[in-house]
């Protein structure tokens, strides 16, 4: 049942989402090869009338950017809020499911298309910008910036890119399950849930930075005293603790949250 309620919940997600990425990569690529592209190429091939029409490709993708960003939290939150705390959750939970499974299948829906939404956007500026001269450079000069960023030649890129995934996928599931908690506190108030639910979220997003930021800050004074003697291999060293920092911070508040909403949906449901 568990997969029925999955593939339920993403199926509702993506009827909104899989649209406006797609039309974000679309415009990110018209861009690219209409505009970018020839710039590179020539940089005086432009017109009056070109430069018009490219300011504009430019602020539609800034739109569908911020649209793609932005959406993908407010699709997820409405589905979540509609599907367990409106009307419509009467009905969800008279389904012979317990209420775990279904903040489980909210939760992996929701996270999985957080990483979708990450990862298209992030594709969308890379086709926008990218081109084969700077591919090339990079090639050529890739382990040279390593030593000048300061990781050791036995590091490489490999280790890099997996802290950054495991960072990008557990960044993606505490957002969503901060939406969640968010939405689960706000709906605990009589009236105004939905203003509750906005307070909460950003009642939660500013106690977790000033926490992070007080937490990271004092690290990194530490770190810069040490800097000395850390030689070379000091960047590294900063880049890799402040890389494990983030990494538990997120899974503590991931936990945390995810414990508070099931805590909450099992003995605080409230429908009214």
């Amino acid at each position: 049942m568990l997969g029925k309620l999955i593939k339920y919940d993403f199926k509702a997600l993506s009827r909104y989402l899989i649209l406006i990425h797609i039309m974000l990569l679309i415009t990110a690529a018209l861009g690219r090869f209409l505009f970018i592209g020839k710039l590179v190429d020539n940089p005086n091939s432009l017109s009056d009338s070109g430069a018009i029409i490219m300011t504009i490709a430019i602020m539609l993708y800034v739109i569908l950017f911020m649209t793609a960003v932005f959406g993908t939290l407010l699709v997820i939150a409405i589905h979540f809020y509609k599907n367990l705390y409106s009307d419509e959750g009467y009905l969800t939970h008279t389904l012979p499911v317990s209420r775990t499974q279904l903040l489980i299948s909210k939760t992996v829906s929701g996270s999985v298309w957080m990483m979708i939404d990450m990862i298209l956007v992030i594709l969308s500026v890379l086709v926008l910008v990218i081109y084969k001269p700077m591919i090339r450079e990079f090639a050529v000069h890739k382990d040279e910036a390593l030593r000048e960023m300061g990781f050791p030649d036995s590091v490489g890129y490999g280790k890099i890119i997996m802290a950054f995934i495991v960072l990008f996928v557990i960044s993606a599931i505490a957002n969503v399950m901060t939406i969640y908690v968010s939405i689960t506190i706000g709906q605990l108030f009589s009236n105004h849930r939905v203003l509750g639910s906005i307070v909460s979220y950003f009642g939660i997003s500013t106690i977790i930075s000033i926490i992070s930021s007080v937490i990271g800050a004092a690290y990194s004074v530490s770190a810069v005293m040490k800097a000395e003697t850390a030689g070379d291999a000091y960047v590294y060293q900063f880049f890799l603790k402040t890389m494990i920092f983030a990494i538990i911070l997120q899974v503590v508040t991931t936990v945390v949250f995810y414990i508070i909403t099931q805590l909450l949906m099992q003995k605080k449901l409230n429908l009214s």
